[in-house]
């Protein structure tokens, strides 16, 4: 979905349950803000210390990773794939701001020649990621195996218990204002204390954002390999119809071997 979008009410669609990591700044933005309206929330910076701003694209005279380094610039218009990419800026600021740097320091190389593994991991996660809380591992073996049926049905319970699914990617969210089946995302699995689970959102999305930003800082992203598929309509909840009907469908929930990501 694009086109002018400024000043008007949220969609019913945020009432899906992966919005809910934006509700403490979505009660800060009771419609969705126009260009000048991002300035309400409080400041997030880029890893060279400049204070993120959001500007019309026309204003940019630098490419557009170097104008969000350099001068804490983010080109954004007035659409709801932008809007939702500084949503994310927001709520997960050093994992961006760590982005950004990854995609700086390799824009020399990238002038010589194709952009490279490492810029393509990057572009996949910051754009259909999700981030894969678990803590018992023997989940994670049932994602890496494509046990769809397994990871999502028959571990119905352990989401949210063990395992978590969390939105970083703006063009998930933007698909989940209508989404279909079919929709699938690149994961970042991130090992966690049972604990964890328990903590309140915010106080999650605190050390995931550190965890994802040291690992991005220490040049553990190196390949889109290393993020499995995921299709996400899968977890309990995401889709309002999860009967076994649902998680036989082999050309959704594909067996190891037939990957393929809608984003």
């Amino acid at each position: 979905m694009s086109g002018s979008i400024g000043g008007l009410p949220w969609p019913d669609a945020i009432q899906h349950p992966a919005f809910a990591l934006l509700a403490p700044l979505l009660q800060q933005l009771p419609t969705v803000p126009r260009l000048a309206d991002w300035a309400r929330l409080p400041p997030v910076h880029t890893q060279s210390g400049h204070v993120l701003r959001c500007v019309d694209p026309e204003t940019l005279d630098r490419y557009y990773e170097a104008e969000i380094f350099e001068l804490g610039r983010v080109a954004t218009r007035d659409n709801w794939h932008d809007c939702f990419n500084a949503l994310v800026w927001h709520s997960y600021p050093r994992t961006k701001a760590a982005l950004n740097a990854l995609h700086y320091l390799q824009l020399p190389a990238a002038t010589q020649g194709p952009r490279g593994p490492v810029r393509d991991a990057a572009t996949l996660f910051d754009e259909c990621g999700l981030i894969l809380p678990y803590s018992n591992p023997e989940l994670l073996a049932l994602l890496i195996e494509h046990e769809w049926d397994a990871l999502f049905n028959r571990q119905r319970a352990t989401w949210g218990r063990q395992i978590d699914a969390l939105v970083f990617g703006h063009a998930t969210f933007e698909n989940l204002l209508a989404p279909f089946v079919g929709l699938t995302g690149k994961c970042w699995p991130i090992r966690v204390t049972p604990g964890f689970f328990r903590l309140p959102l915010t106080e999650r999305l605190a050390l995931l954002d550190g965890e994802l930003a040291m690992l991005i800082d220490a040049g553990e992203l190196r390949t889109p390999r290393q993020l499995p598929p995921l299709p996400y309509l899968g977890i309990p909840g995401w889709w309002p119809e999860q009967d076994a009907h649902f998680y036989d469908d082999a050309g959704y929930f594909r067996p190891r071997g037939r990957q393929s990501v809608t984003h």
